[in-house]
């Protein structure tokens, strides 16, 4: 079922995650969230760190673009994911399902992570969520600095 207040944080969220994992400059349009969004974005953050016990430097060392292999940061993504419906029961990631939240011009580079990343398979669920989401990365880090960017300023 559709929830618009649910997927507009869900998307905000996924592409949190991004400017917490790269740190780059906004230089394209800029869409508005509420600071009601962001302050739950945030919330999130806090309870996924208290949940993994991953620390502010072990995430804030991620904006190399090389994610952490360390379990309570591969965990503390897991925890982001699984919040929002973006990995299910079987570890199998969704991100195609942000298509049905994000604007129109967004719709082919999604699409296109997800079909070229999939889910990449790794040994608990935590790897399989900091494996496929190093993929995204490594697929198109551009793009994804400047969604989570345009999205959160």
């Amino acid at each position: 079922m559709y929830n618009k207040p649910l997927s507009c944080i869900l998307v905000t969220l996924f592409l949190y995650m991004f400017i917490e994992l790269q740190n780059a400059t906004v230089t394209a349009q800029q869409f508005n969230f509420p600071d009601v969004v962001k302050k739950q974005v945030k919330k999130v953050h806090v309870r996924c760190v208290n949940k993994t016990g991953v620390t502010e430097e072990i995430i804030a060392s991620a904006h190399s673009g090389v994610l952490p292999k360390d379990p309570a940061f591969k965990c503390f993504l897991h925890c982001l994911f699984d919040i929002f419906g973006l990995i299910d029961s079987q570890n199998i990631m969704h991100l195609d399902a942000l298509v049905e939240v994000v604007p129109e011009e967004l719709h082919a580079k999604i699409l296109d992570l997800s079909e070229k990343c999939g889910t990449q398979n790794g040994t608990d669920a935590c790897d399989t969520v900091l494996l496929t989401v190093q993929c995204y990365i490594d697929t198109d880090g551009p793009f994804i600095k400047k969604s989570v960017e345009d999205m959160l300023t």
